[in-house]
């Protein structure tokens, strides 16, 4: 049977109400040093732990977090979520993951349940590029975040990737090698961060004066198993007419053109340069890496901050955490 303040009371010899503000760090309780560390030392040894529903009643407030993922089976998500969980922890508060099936009607339903009480606020990492339910969300009176994904709204409220840096990075590495004939894979474009990586592809061949029209930039590539397709009859062109290079910016993509070169019997980088897209710092090839751990715990701390009544967020254009080029050696100037 779970201890109560009133135990602890009892074997200390104290009154409720002061163990109570003790073991909530209130400063203004007085009493003893001596019988202060005794409260402690009794609640340490006999495990006491605070009753949520109470607390709650008297606060208003639960100290628990949701997060919203469209696919908690997601490595990313998995990787942003260690992050989210460790930052709560550190604050005191206790985090729901919850998977909405990358569905607007589970999303309103999720929130529905979860705005009756159960959670402070929601770090909603399910955002498209343009997206009615997060307008819904905003009028529920949960106080949200978005995190990773996002709209093209720029007062949303929202902590990510540089995601027209990612784009540039990974265009500008390949056309510094030489290449000119790249492929640039991207998935749903609904999405606001493929937009954004697309524009920075964009970008990247202007500034280096490479016509767009000796490239394919294939978009809207829903699953493994279509960017497998994809990269397969790109590899079975002429050699005169394939790509030299492929670009792929999203992890499921990136494995899959890793697969499928392999699968066709070409070699990285001797036939055919590939820039991949990744949550590790720590790749298997040359990829451009996101820190979404940092990212997930940079969102949780600001999510926080707000719901103690500390608004002044940065700006959006600060939000945006910085993505890097790590060259683990796939990509090298285009074959002879």
């Amino acid at each position: 049977m779970p201890v109560t303040l009133a135990e602890i009371a009892r074997r200390v010899g104290v009154d409720v109400s002061l163990v109570s503000r003790v073991l909530r760090d209130d400063a203004s309780a007085k009493l003893s040093p001596t019988k202060r560390a005794q409260i402690l030392e009794v609640a340490k040894a006999t495990g006491y732990r605070p009753n949520r529903l109470g607390r709650s009643l008297r606060t208003g407030r639960t100290s628990i977090i949701g997060m919203l993922s469209p696919d908690i089976a997601n490595v990313n998500h998995a990787v942003m979520f260690r992050g989210i969980e460790a930052a709560a922890a550190a604050a005191g508060y206790d985090t729901i993951l919850t998977n909405t099936e990358d569905s607007p009607e589970r999303l309103k339903e999720v929130i529905s349940v979860l705005s009756e009480g159960h959670v402070d606020g929601l770090l909603v990492a399910t955002a498209k590029a343009n997206d009615e339910t997060i307008d819904w969300l905003a009028k529920s009176g949960v106080p949200y975040l978005l995190v990773n994904l996002r709209r093209d709204q720029d007062d949303d409220l929202w902590i990510g990737p540089d995601d027209f840096q990612a784009g540039r990075l990974g265009a500008s590495h390949l056309l510094e090698l030489g290449h000119r004939r790249i492929a640039f894979l991207l998935p749903d474009l609904e999405v606001g961060n493929h937009l954004h990586r697309l524009s920075g592809i964009k970008a990247a061949l202007a500034e280096f004066d490479c016509d767009p029209g000796q490239c394919w930039i294939k978009t809207d590539i829903g699953d493994r198993a279509s960017g497998k397709r994809c990269v397969q009859g790109l590899l079975a062109l002429p050699p005169s007419e394939r790509p030299t290079a492929i670009c792929a910016l999203q992890t499921m993509l990136a494995d899959a053109v890793v697969h499928a070169t392999y699968r066709s019997g070409f070699r990285m980088p001797g036939d055919v340069s590939v820039v991949g897209y990744t949550t590790s710092s720590e790749p298997d090839f040359t990829c451009i890496h996101v820190p979404l751990d940092e990212i997930g715990r940079l969102a949780t701390e600001t999510l926080i901050k707000m719901l103690n009544g500390e608004r002044g967020l940065v700006s959006l254009s600060d939000q945006k955490i910085a993505v890097r080029l790590i060259d683990m050696g796939s990509t090298a100037a285009p074959p002879e």
